[in-house]
C-alpha cells in the first residue's frame, strides 16, 4: 500500500488505484492513467473498502438491505476446537474402534470430526477422522482406555506452568487451567456441535458453506460454525452476492483466497424476510427448494455415476446454483446494470 499526501483542504473525494503490476516506468503516470475517485462520506469506522463511487452505492445498498449475519442468527457463530495436540486427541477410524473394543465407555467421548479443508460448498460431510473430546471437567478414571492412549502423549500435553521461565523451551501446551487430558480450550458451547448447523471454512476462494443437517459433527479451529439450521440462509450466503460484497470487506490472499473470520462474517447483510409479504415468503420458499435440490445432486455426485449421469448432474447444479443467484439479486433489490456489476466482478 503507497499512501500519496499532500498539503491542502480536506476534499470530499481522493483518487485510489489498484496497482496489478510493478512493470510500469513512472508511478506518478501510471496513477494519473488507471486513478478512479473514492468517495471519503463511505469510509467508516467499521471498515475501509477503496472502491469506485459505483461500487461504493451498491455495497452500501447490499448493506442496508439486510440485517447483520451475526444479529440475524442471534450472535450463534462460533470457532471449531482448538485441541492444543491434534496428535494426541484426532484420531482415525481402527483407534476408535480399538479403544471402543477396550473400553465400551470410550464411545462416549468419541466424536465425528472434520478439518476446514474438508468443508466444501454444499457438499456432504465426510467422516474421516474422530475427536477424542475430553472436555473441562471430566473425570479420566472413568474411561479407562481414553486414558491409557493420551498418556502416551503426557509430557506433550501438560500446560507450560505460569512460572515457568520463558527464555526456557516447554514440551508441553501452554498455560491454562486445563488438566494435562483435557482439550485446551474450554469449549463452553459444545453441546451445540450435536444440532444442526451451517459450517464454513476459515480460508477459501469464496463463502464455502454447508450444512450439518443431522447435527453431531464436531470440527476443528480451522472452522467456523453458525449454530442456526437453516436452507434459506444457506443458499444466501453461498450466493455470488454475498461473495462479491464479502471481497470488498475483507483481505484477499495470494491466489485469491479470503479470510472468513467470525468478526467479519458477522458483518454480513441478510436480507430478512417478511411473512406478510407473498414475493418474500416465494422468494424464501424457492430458495430453500433449490438447495434442497442442490444438497442431494450434491450427495448423489458423491457416490458412483456413470459419466453421462455425472456430467448432467452437474450442469444442473450450475443451473441450480445460478438461479438461486437470480432470485437473492432480486431480494435484494438489484437491477440489471448492478447485476451486471456483480457477475463481472466475481
Amino acid at each position: 500500500c503507497i499512501l500519496r499526501i499532500g498539503a491542502g483542504a480536506p476534499r470530499e473525494r481522493f483518487d485510489a488505484v489498484r496497482v496489478e503490476t510493478l512493470d510500469y516506468p513512472d508511478l506518478t503516470d501510471y496513477v494519473k492513467t488507471h486513478s478512479y475517485p473514492v468517495n471519503q462520506t463511505y469510509l467508516d469506522d467499521e471498515g475501509w473498502s477503496l472502491a469506485d463511487e459505483k461500487t461504493q452505492a451498491l455495497l452500501e445498498k447490499i448493506r442496508a438491505a439486510g440485517v447483520p449475519l451475526g444479529e440475524y442468527v442471534d450472535g450463534k457463530i462460533y470457532r471449531g476446537i482448538l485441541t492444543g495436540l491434534n496428535e494426541a486427541f484426532v484420531i482415525d477410524e481402527a483407534t476408535k474402534e480399538r479403544l471402543i473394543a477396550e473400553d465400551p465407555r470410550s464411545a462416549e467421548v468419541i466424536k465425528p470430526f472434520l478439518a476446514g479443508r474438508e468443508i466444501k460448498r454444499y457438499q456432504p460431510l465426510k467422516l474421516k477422522k474422530y475427536l477424542i473430546f475430553t472436555r473441562r471437567g471430566i473425570d479420566i478414571k472413568d474411561y479407562s482406555a481414553i486414558e491409557k492412549h493420551l498418556e502416551q502423549y503426557k509430557e506433550k500435553l501438560i500446560p507450560r506452568p505460569k512460572d515457568w521461565p520463558s527464555a526456557k523451551p516447554w514440551p508441553g501446551r501452554k498455560p491454562g487451567s486445563y488438566q494435562w487430558y483435557e482439550i485446551q480450550d474450554s469449549i463452553d458451547y459444545y453441546q451445540e456441535f450435536e444440532k444442526p448447523k451451517l459450517i464454513f471454512p476459515d480460508i477459501a476462494p469464496r463463502p464455502n458453506f454447508t450444512i450439518d443437517e443431522t447435527g453431531g459433527f464436531f470440527d476443528a479451529n480451522t472452522c467456523y460454525n453458525l449454530f442456526y439450521s437453516d436452507k434459506f440462509l444457506l443458499g444466501v450466503l453461498n450466493s455470488q452476492l454475498i461473495n462479491y460484497y464479502y471481497r470488498y470487506q475483507a483481505a484477499v490472499y495470494r491466489g485469491g483466497y479470503l479470510r472468513f473470520f467470525s468478526q467479519y462474517v458477522e458483518m454480513l447483510p441478510i436480507r430478512p424476510i417478511d411473512p406478510a409479504n407473498p414475493a418474500d415468503v416465494a422468494r424464501h420458499d424457492r430458495i430453500v427448494a433449490l438447495v434442497e435440490s442442490l444438497l442431494a445432486m450434491k450427495r448423489a455426485l458423491a457416490g458412483g455415476l456413470a459419466p453421462e449421469e455425472r456430467a448432467r448432474l452437474e450442469a444442473e447444479c450450475v443451473r441450480i446454483d445460478a438461479e438461486i443467484d437470480l432470485i437473492v439479486y432480486e431480494l435484494y433489490g438489484l437491477t440489471e446494470e448492478e447485476i451486471a456489476i456483480v457477475e463481472g466482478a466475481v
